[in-house]
């Protein structure tokens, strides 16, 4: 369209995008933009125009795409191929952390940042050796045991550098990134009650701040007594005190339908211990765990569990360490978990057999 001398052009769409991408981005004060997919449905728009606006964005250092991480907002001026993240873990590390802790490895090798690993005895940390791997380091993970240690945490912060607790919510004040394990306890004690499981037995800590609120939120729910939950003390969280927990319970002579595991390695110890008794899971007895380990999905009676996005939280995780968005804020992250309901759980039992 003419008027008089002037043209008028219609604004092209990338450039459209890119302002709403803005806005999006300050509006939910992002660290790291959400995938292709996404975005493309949240805006309605074609891959070319996405990735025509997020170019622009890069350009104009808003945006760093990162092989096979995701597009960091804000990134930090020195990042570049060979960033270096230094990875510590207690050699005590549970099995939970060493499948996320393997998953980031592998992640950042196929991104092409660099990783240090360091394994740590958080009793008795070599702190000359540990003070000279940070030298050459740009950021800092460490694993639930790590971030216990006054030590670990002294040497990073003289540094300067950023510090992140891996799929753990350490009871310090550092930052993480973990699942809401509250949540998934409220999921899996629904789960249960929905099938209509009122005899439940909790093998873990009977004062757990971060799993019995869950279940007794879901018991309150379906208006039950919380206190209806029994709960027997397993020591850490171990297949062998789901073995033993559970052999205490069958000697007990106690009614039950329906077992909580505090963890997916305590829960495959509850059902290798019901199995050698001959009960059947879940015709006599319904099992979960929590944490989704490989091991779950593929023993004898796949286990039903509870577990976030791993490569969600290990992104949030890449995200903190590299963008400079509020650089002074710290990161407190809970990602809800979602259920994953395999055979090990179905519907009560019409007829308990043996005190069940």
């Amino acid at each position: 369209m003419v008027i008089g001398e002037e043209t008028l052009v219609r604004e092209p769409l990338y450039e459209k995008l890119k302002k709403r991408l803005l806005c999006y981005i300050e509006t939910e004060n992002l660290r790291m933009l959400p995938n292709e997919k996404e975005l493309m449905a949240r805006y309605g728009v074609s891959r070319n125009t996405l990735r025509r606006a997020i170019l622009e964005l890069t350009n104009d250092k808003v945006l760093q795409p990162i092989q096979g991480l995701g597009t960091i907002v804000y990134p930090v001026p020195q990042i570049v191929e060979n960033s270096r993240i230094l990875v510590a873990f207690d050699p005590d590390m549970g099995l939970f952390q060493q499948e996320v802790f393997n998953k980031l490895l592998l992640l950042l090798n196929n991104s092409r940042l660099n990783s240090n690993v360091i394994m740590l005895d958080k009793e008795h940390v070599d702190v000359a050796r540990f003070e000279e791997v940070l030298k050459g380091c740009d950021g800092v993970i460490v694993d639930q045991l790590c971030s216990y240690s006054p030590v670990v945490i002294e040497q990073v912060r003289k540094t300067g550098k950023k510090l992140v607790c891996l799929r753990w919510k350490p009871d310090t004040d550092i930052p993480f990134v973990a699942e809401d394990v509250c949540a998934g306890f409220y999921f899996l004690a629904r789960h249960l009650l929905e099938l209509g499981h009122r005899d439940i037995v909790f093998i873990g800590h009977d004062d757990d701040i971060r799993r019995i609120p869950g279940i007794r939120r879901a018991f309150e729910e379906h208006k039950l007594d919380p206190s209806l939950l029994y709960c027997i003390h397993a020591e850490v969280g171990t297949r062998a005190d789901g073995y033993r927990c559970t052999d205490a319970l069958l000697k007990s002579g106690r009614r039950f339908t329906a077992i909580l595991g505090n963890s997916d390695e305590t829960a495959l110890g509850i059902e290798e211990r019901l199995l050698i008794a001959g009960k059947r899971i879940p015709e006599d007895v319904s099992v979960t765990g929590f944490d989704n380990l490989k091991e779950s999905a593929v023993y004898p009676v796949p286990l039903t569990t509870c577990s976030g996005d791993m490569e969600r939280i290990i992104h949030e995780v890449i995200a903190y360490l590299f963008s400079a968005r509020n650089s002074g804020a710290t990161l407190n992250k809970l990602i809800e978990p979602q259920l994953i309901a395999r055979q090990s759980t179905g519907r009560v039992p019409i007829v308990h057999h043996n005190g069940m």
